[in-house]
């Protein structure tokens, strides 16, 4: 133990000089014991050492002295064993093996522990401590259980890691490749069989996720065996769950070992919501398990398409431009109508684009009319037959003054402040590399209640002239396109890229930010998905809005989900700054629905949905070994593979290995000596002898 000081080491001699001079005036300057006969005429010489080393030591504490202490710990090594969870280890192993080799695995966990600390996991899609093997688990991913380990040890004295898997991962990288940053030996316990056994199974089927109702769409399915040449399959596809309604059927003959094909199956979905296919496979005789012969796929059918409408004052080539673009957007139906044909209904769309209208030879106020009071937006394309002074009327985005008959040739600038909706940068550049449109020669303005999305750039001159602006004015929308021309942006947008996406993502965008509804409910709940895997969690939000349309949480918020069996489970929101959101957790493969509630102003306000629990097959389609990989991996990492016989030698060669040693660690207590309480003791006990001789003098 060492002792520090703050101040100079003279500090402490003058706390003795500070101690001695004051015993010295106390006791030698009184005559109160000279005078006294026998022993207690010398009592000062007792009472002088006793003051001056009480005295002394009570000066120095106020130096605030320091002791040090060195304290040494050893660290054994940590053997960290992590072993296979996964649904395929059950299905490469017979159980009385499992057990054998849960064993093994027990035994060598015992003799290890006395020179080692010894940490038992078990892992699948993450890792599980202090848990039991069941093989349960529907993932297997390899490179995250590796990095786990690595966040829970990186500071600590890790000897060794013994895995014991089949290699077969199913999510995450490959781990041979992995950023596995712990430099300690792999030892790998190869589980399973690398014998490859007869099987045909299902690889994939590849579909698109979202289709609209009365729309075809088409499914792949992809088909392999191994070890089954000569035999036959048939591959059907069933609507719904079960075997009962088949929409497809198509006879298999596998004509070799390693056998694939891929099936094409036109599907026409109907109803709407999540809809559910069935695909399977017959077995073949002895073939290792018919897990892989079947899988569920999930299409969200969309009742209807949005209907979009283009009224045009004359053929223009901007129209057909505007249609195809539009189209490439699957989810929108476009009719092109022309003014002097136009019947005047406008029930069942949901946008209208007025290409040069209002004309100059046509007024279409009460059309324009209708769409306000239907709150059906409108989109105003400008051309050289648009009446400026007609348009002026009819909306509140832009205003145009001094016009007359010359053009201007004007391209885009991009604002960077729009935020209507989003765009990304390659977007922006893009769209000003395109040709000029011609807007009317005018004196251009935006409203203040108008966001512009683009300006007019006139030869070299960026203007303030709004090129395309929108504005929406309480639950009505609008939007105005000051120029001609997109269909020559959508041929040089072709001849550069051979396609014609950046112009038909602005009109998506246009289109989309103009035609979706926006949702006035007070009280809504919703999902950032309605598809979820079986192992994902399933998370809620809502949002509560006052008469102000203000978002408010006060009140509590709850949710019932319901199982298609019946099951209810009800949650309660939790409050998160003006909203709610809700942590369902994880719930069991199937169709669910749920009704979400709030008592609000004496209002019970609902908000109903539902989504869609699928099962995971991933650990069903592959049933061989991969012990290729765990030696790989272990030469990497300086480790060694061994089969479950050999088990038991992994103790010897965890010992043998001189790289595995205990570590010695140093820490340093720091600590104030006034906190000594022994010291206070001693102290108070000098103070205490002295004071009794005082006494027992006849002194005070």
């Amino acid at each position: 133990m060492n002792i520090s000081l703050d101040y100079p080491l003279w500090y402490l001699l003058l706390c003795v000089a500070l101690g001695l001079v004051y015993a010295l005036i106390l006791y030698f300057k009184d005559n109160t014991f000279k005078e006294e006969s026998g022993w207690r005429k010398n009592l000062n010489w007792i009472l002088f050492p006793l003051r001056f080393v009480t005295a002394s030591g009570i000066a120095m504490l106020l130096l605030s002295p320091l002791t040090k202490q060195r304290f040494t710990d050893i660290q054994k090594p940590y053997i960290l064993i992590a072993q296979d969870n996964s649904q395929s280890i059950q299905k490469a192993i017979e159980e009385d093996k499992g057990n054998e080799i849960e064993n093994q695995i027990a035994t060598i966990e015992e003799e290890l522990k006395e020179a080692y600390e010894v940490q038992k996991f078990i892992f699948d899609t993450n890792i599980k401590e202090n848990e039991q093997t069941d093989y349960s688990g529907k993932i297997t991913n390899l490179s995250g259980m590796m990095n786990d380990l690595y966040d829970r040890y990186s500071y600590q004295n890790v000897g060794a890691v013994v895995l014991a898997s089949d290699g077969i991962y199913n999510e995450g990288v490959n781990p041979v490749y992995s950023n596995f940053q712990l430099d300690v030996p792999i030892y790998t316990i190869a589980l399973g069989d690398t014998v490859a056994k007869r099987d045909v199974k299902i690889n994939q089927v590849l579909h698109n996720r979202i289709a609209y109702a009365g729309d075809k769409t088409t499914i792949r399915i992809d088909v392999s065996a191994i070890n089954a040449k000569g035999t036959t399959t048939t591959l059907n596809v069933y609507a719904g769950k079960g075997t009962k309604n088949r929409v497809s059927t198509q006879v298999i003959k596998i004509d070799k070992d390693k056998f694939f094909n891929s099936k094409e199956v036109v599907l026409k979905p109907s109803g709407k919501g999540i809809q559910t296919y069935t695909i399977s496979l017959t077995g073949v005789e002895n073939e290792v398990t018919k897990d892989n012969n079947f899988k569920n796929i999930y299409i969200d059918v969309i009742d209807g398409k949005q209907k979009i409408s283009i009224l045009a004052a004359v053929p223009h080539p901007d129209v057909s431009a505007l249609k195809q673009a539009i189209e490439n957007g699957r989810n929108y139906e476009v009719d092109v109508q022309y003014i002097t044909d136009f019947d005047g209904k406008i029930s069942g769309k949901d946008l209208f684009i007025m290409h040069g209208l209002p004309a100059k030879n046509r007024s279409i106020d009460d059309i324009a009319g209708k769409l306000k009071a239907n709150r059906i937006p409108a989109l105003y394309v400008i051309s050289g037959s648009t009446d400026l002074g007609a348009l002026n009327n009819l909306q509140n985005v832009i205003k145009a003054a001094g016009f007359g008959s010359s053009v201007n040739k004007s391209k885009a600038k991009v604002n960077a402040n729009f935020n209507l909706f989003t765009y990304d940068a390659v977007l922006a550049q893009d769209m000003q590399a395109l040709p000029p449109l011609d807007s009317p020669f005018a004196e251009w303005s935006a409203s203040s209640t108008a966001q512009v999305l683009m300006y007019q750039k006139v030869g070299t001159v960026e203007t303030n002239y709004p090129l395309l602006a929108f504005e929406q004015a309480g639950n009505y929308k609008t939007g105005v396109l000051c120029g001609e021309g997109l269909w020559k942006w959508r041929i040089l947008d072709y001849t550069k890229d051979k396609n014609f996406e950046t112009v038909d993502e602005l009109i998506s965008k246009t289109v989309q930010y103009l035609a979706i509804k926006n949702d006035k409910r007070q009280f809504r709940v919703s999902q950032a998905d309605n598809l979820f895997n079986e192992n994902e969690t399933i998370n809620f939000g809502a949002e509560l809005y006052n008469d102000s349309y203000e978002l408010v949480n006060d009140p509590d918020a709850q949710i019932t989900i319901l199982s298609e069996s019946g099951e209810a489970y009800p949650f309660t929101f939790s409050k998160n700054l003006n909203a709610y959101e809700l942590n369902a957790g994880v719930l069991p493969v199937g169709d669910y629905s749920y009704t979400g509630q709030v008592n609000y102003n004496g209002k019970a306000l609902k908000s109903n949905g539902n989504f869609t629990v699928k099962p995971l097959q991933l650990e069903a389609l592959n049933t061989t070994a991969n012990h290729q990989l765990l030696n790989s991996l272990s030469k990497k990492f300086g480790g060694e593979m061994v089969y479950p016989a050999q088990i038991a030698s992994l103790v010897n060669k965890i010992k043998e290995n001189k790289n595995i040693k205990p570590l010695m660690y140093s820490t340093y207590k720091t600590e104030p000596i006034i906190n000594y309480k022994w010291l206070l003791g001693l102290l108070m006990l000098l103070l205490t002898i002295e004071w009794f001789f005082r006494k027992f003098g006849g002194s005070y």
